[in-house]
């Protein structure tokens, strides 16, 4: 059963880092989803939400902004979130350079798009045998 009371307090852009976390362990996955996309929710409580058992719970940490660098390192790992670390503008050169040669073209997209992405890296995607992963890197920031 959907937990709409807790739903209703997502919705909500004032709620609190202390709610969002007390409401992360809800053991719908919905409400979790929710919670891992909110503006307000903590660090903390994000690596804690980075080991959910549902995947798209982790695509939205994978994501986010206040999502710590070591937990985006760490969540590199997993093949389910890939795409979504891959677009965070948090994420180490390092991964990101690693991510612009994945074998998934939507990864390697995800990678051409972001802002974070070294120059030097744009340009190899700009060459990609991709048309999607070309047509990223001219979407990149740093092309505009």
């Amino acid at each position: 059963m959907i937990n709409t009371e807790a739903l209703a307090i997502l919705q909500d852009k004032n709620t609190s880092a202390e709610v969002l976390d007390s409401l992360s362990a809800d053991e719908d996955q919905f409400v979790r989803v929710r919670v891992a996309a909110h503006v307000n929710t903590a660090a903390e409580t994000l690596v804690k939400l980075s080991k959910d058992p549902s995947e798209y719970v982790r695509e939205f940490v994978a994501e986010h902004q206040n999502t710590p660098i070591e937990t985006l390192v760490e969540l590199s790992e997993d093949t389910l979130v890939s795409y979504w670390v891959a677009g965070n503008a948090n994420t180490p050169v390092e991964i990101l350079n690693k991510f612009s040669k994945h074998e998934d073209e939507n990864v390697r997209a995800s990678v051409a798009v972001n802002p974070s992405t070294p120059e030097e890296t744009l340009k190899i995607l700009a060459d990609d045998e991709n048309e999607d992963v070309r047509s990223a890197v001219a979407k990149n920031p740093k092309n505009a």
